[in-house]
């Protein structure tokens, strides 16, 4: 044992006790893996500007000295020039998740080099933050509209928070009354324990305890940004909320702290980008925004392989993708994609190399034929997703709405319009679960749009995938107009 013990350290003295050259002293200089421009991209991705310096405004860069080592991760990070000592911290973490680089080569060797690589940080001032309360406060008029002018305040939010920015207490809305503020309604902040399922490749584990941070009312619309943490205190995911309580903005990390996937929400599309545990991005696809809830074939735009070799560009090539269902269950996708879209044959396979489905589209990413195959079974398929239907259609289903709704008098009195988008699961046998407001308007309009929703559990045919009934998650604008 000792012997071993003798000749690992002598190993380790030889690795580490290479010389370490400067970038002009070696044929080819260290490089991130597809360019600087993916390094930027992992970046931007990743940092996290600490909430103390950016409430008062931040524009500038760190600068981070280090050595690219031959397997691509870099060592001994220390700050050439920084900024403060916050987000000199945050340099340092950046930069050691980040193991994609392309060493240094000499004579044909990888070699150690030492670099020096900047990283930005630049935010305006958080005009909202109120160093008295130590709260984000938001004033709004007597429509709920965010408002500049004190003449027209009306309500405010007051939303703690702790010194990494996250949500640390109750959000309390307060109505101006005379020239006072006046409690009218509190929503309760919760920390609690979960088990959190990372459904990560190369995480050790499939879950792990966590705890999240959240705020929700009893309509389980989320009144602040939710963030989900390891209980060493890691981030595991955030998810930011834009005007109206919308999902905007989905990050999920891994147990080291890389930015594993991310999901941008806006009108037009829902983009989604993903990373390996090496820093080198993944892939690049996009899903136009859906209408009606039909379903919308998601668009492949670019793809690498853990190197940084580019399989699909601009929407051309084949696609590669690994994910894994559960803890034990790992699923193989692959197929031609061309214009971004699928082309001639697809299959999935599990981890054992089962075939779990063959499908065939056509040079316009049609499904033309699709089989599935469980317990020994096959079932045959012309579309891979259904989406879940109101039994009767649509007209019955507008009918439905407008019999049952009822204009909350205090939205009336105020002559409160807009819309109240709420989400819901149609389960298998057409009943319904797990209501939410996704994005709500107030004054009564959210509780009365979940009240008539609810009155339509068993109305409805289950949405199907590949064939078979599953339970699907749907999304239901519900619109309050005065004549």
């Amino acid at each position: 044992m000792n012997r071993l013990l003798l000749l690992f350290c002598l190993f380790s003295v030889s690795v580490y006790g290479q010389k370490i050259y400067l970038p002009h002293e070696v044929e080819k200089g260290a490089e991130p893996t597809g360019g600087v421009s993916y390094l930027s991209q992992f970046i931007a991705s990743n940092v996290r500007i600490p909430f103390l310096s950016g409430v008062k405004g931040v524009n500038g860069r760190v600068y981070v000295k280090g050595i690219v080592e031959p397997d691509g991760s870099m060592s001994q990070l220390e700050i050439s020039k920084g900024l403060d000592s916050l987000t000199n911290k945050e340099a340092i973490r950046i930069m050691s998740l980040y193991k994609a680089w392309k060493p240094a080569t000499l004579n044909g060797e990888k070699v150690r080099q030492s670099m020096i690589y900047p990283i930005a940080f630049k935010t305006p001032p958080n005009t909202s933050f109120d160093s008295t309360k130590f709260a984000i406060v938001n004033y709004f008029d007597d429509r709920y509209r965010i408002a500049k002018d004190p003449k027209k305040y009306e309500y405010r939010s007051i939303m703690p928070v702790n010194e990494q920015g996250y949500i640390s207490s109750d959000v309390i809305y307060e109505q101006l009354k005379g020239s006072k503020w006046k409690e009218v309604a509190r929503v309760p902040f919760k920390k609690k324990e979960i088990w959190y399922h990372t459904n990560l490749l190369n995480d050790a584990v499939d879950s792990v305890k966590a705890y999240q941070v959240i705020a929700r009312d009893d309509n389980e619309a989320s009144h602040s940004s939710e963030a989900t943490f390891q209980m060493n205190g890691k981030l595991l995911a955030y998810t930011e909320y834009g005007v109206g309580n919308k999902a905007s903005l989905i990050k999920k990390y891994d147990l080291n702290g890389v930015v594993r996937d991310i999901t941008v929400v806006s009108d037009s599309a829902t983009l989604h980008l993903s990373w390996y545990d090496n820093g080198q991005i993944q892939t690049v696809t996009e899903m136009p925004a859906v209408k009606n809830n039909e379903y919308q074939e998601r668009m492949f735009f670019n793809a690498w392989n853990r190197d940084g070799t580019q399989i699909v560009k601009d929407g051309d090539g084949y696609w590669k993708s690994v994910t894994r269902i559960s803890a034990s269950k790992l699923l193989t996708e692959e197929g031609a994609v061309s214009k971004g879209r699928k082309s001639g044959k697809w299959h999935g396979k599990w981890a054992d190399g089962t075939l779990h489905y063959e499908e065939t589209y056509d040079d316009k990413g049609k499904l033309q034929q699709g089989t599935a195959y469980e317990d020994g079974a096959k079932r045959t398929y012309d579309n891979a997703i259904v989406q879940p239907q109101f039994k009767g259609g649509l007209n019955k289903f507008y009918k439905f709405l407008a019999e049952n709704i009822q204009y909350p008098m205090d939205a009336a009195q105020r002559r409160i319009t807009g819309r109240v988008y709420l989400s819901f699961v149609v389960c298998e046998d057409g009943s319904m679960c797990d209501y939410k407001v996704e994005n709500g308007i107030g004054f009564g309009l959210d509780d009365e749009a979940l009240r008539v929703v609810k009155k339509m559990s068993g109305m409805w045919e289950p949405g199907m995938m590949r064939g078979k009934v599953v339970r699907v998650k749907y999304n239901l604008p519900i619109n309050f107009q005065m004549n």
